[in-house]
């Protein structure tokens, strides 16, 4: 079994911000689960040994702050029970602290839509640690390979959206997704076996 990794970025600037990792290891997924789906479909024909879904997300659980960074323990979405586990998290999530991060596990919402206000209180009192629109759909991609969701909190209720020094949470989001490129590669390498980093340790 191959040990790259592709990683999902649904957005264009969280694509950007992993740039690093390499244009065919990137792959832009799209805003929303329809988009997701379409693109997780596409993927059925692409070979790769590990699969990790990567970007921003709103924060649920009231002790986050933007910045920190959560390594999703299991995906679930809001209209069932079902969840896909990720493999080996506390992996990525001991060498992202490594790197100085505030870094929590826990299970990751994927949400019909954007998460905001007090509904946050409520989707948090079942158990998930932050909200997304795509993670759910695109984690059936990997099928029976390993798959990791690391998502860098955006926006919390104190920290919202749109509101007094949004750009600056932006722009430190997006240095801290760019962190976990590396971290993201040696967990590959540990969950689907050795593979090759001179083309990133070369950037």
């Amino acid at each position: 079994m191959t040990s790259d990794l592709l990683v999902c970025a649904p957005l264009r600037v969280e694509a950007r911000a992993l740039r690093r990792l390499g244009g065919n290891r990137v792959l832009r997924t799209g805003y929303g689960k329809r988009r997701s789906a379409r693109s997780a479909a596409e993927l059925t024909a692409r070979e790769f040994g590990a699969l990790a879904v990567a970007g921003l997300a709103g924060g649920l659980d009231p002790g986050l702050r933007s910045g920190d960074v959560v390594v999703g323990t299991e995906v679930v979405g809001s209209g069932n029970g079902a969840c896909r586990h990720s493999d080996r998290p506390e992996l990525l999530a001991h060498r992202l602290r490594g790197l100085g991060l505030r870094v929590w596990l826990g299970p990751v919402l994927t949400s019909e839509r954007l998460v905001l206000g007090a509904e946050r209180a409520a989707r948090a009192r079942g158990g998930a640690l932050v909200a997304d629109m795509e993670s759910e759909v695109l984690a059936t991609a990997a099928a029976d390979r390993p798959v990791v969701i690391v998502r860098v909190v955006l926006d919390t209720r104190r920290q919202p959206l749109l509101g007094p020094g949004s750009p600056a949470r932006l722009s430190g989001a997006l240095r801290r997704l760019r962190a976990t490129g590396l971290p993201l590669l040696r967990w590959a390498e540990a969950v689907a076996g050795p593979g090759s980093l001179d083309t990133v340790r070369s950037r």
